[in-house]
């Protein structure tokens, strides 16, 4: 059985709020500037993943340098307790990020939002985990068009992404 969802949003502009060890580690290494995080577990062994919304790092000042007309990187990581794992990186993706009802392999299925990039009509893409990682790219198989919106959001839109 899947455990109930847990979710705490943090992001650089809240930087009151304690983050993971991990989290903090992965954000370190990457050095973002601009990101969200959601804690959820996505894998039901009642210890939370973090899907991490990146939009800059140092490296690019003010501007949103890990984002393009396709969006911008989405990272899922294990946490451990030595830090974290990377568990997948998904670089063309908008938010709302949800966690969605379904299942595969155990963990549970990523809703990202596809638009920009050539997308004429933006849709909700299904991303599941094939027992490795999610995909790498949700405008192709095996991402999924969603029908309908389901699911929790985890990371709502930012309206001073491009």
């Amino acid at each position: 059985m899947i455990s109930p969802i847990v979710l705490v949003l943090l992001s650089a502009a809240s930087v009151n709020t304690p983050m993971a060890p991990g989290v903090a580690a992965f954000v370190k290494d990457h050095h973002l500037t601009r990101y969200s995080v959601a804690l959820v577990d996505l894998n039901g062994d009642n210890r939370p993943e973090a899907v991490v919304y990146a939009m800059s790092t140092s490296a690019g000042g003010q501007q949103s340098d890990l984002c393009g007309s396709g969006g911008c990187n989405l990272y899922v990581l294990s946490l451990t307790p030595a830090g974290y794992r990377q568990v997948s990186d998904i670089p063309i993706t908008r938010a709302p990020i949800r966690v969605l009802p379904t299942t595969t392999h155990r963990w549970r299925d990523l809703g990202v939002t596809v638009a920009g990039g050539g997308i004429i009509k933006g849709y909700e893409a299904r991303l599941r985990f094939d027992g490795r990682s999610y995909p790498t790219n949700p405008t192709v198989s095996p991402a999924l068009r969603l029908k309908t919106t389901v699911g929790k959001v985890l990371i709502a839109n930012d309206p001073s992404l491009p």
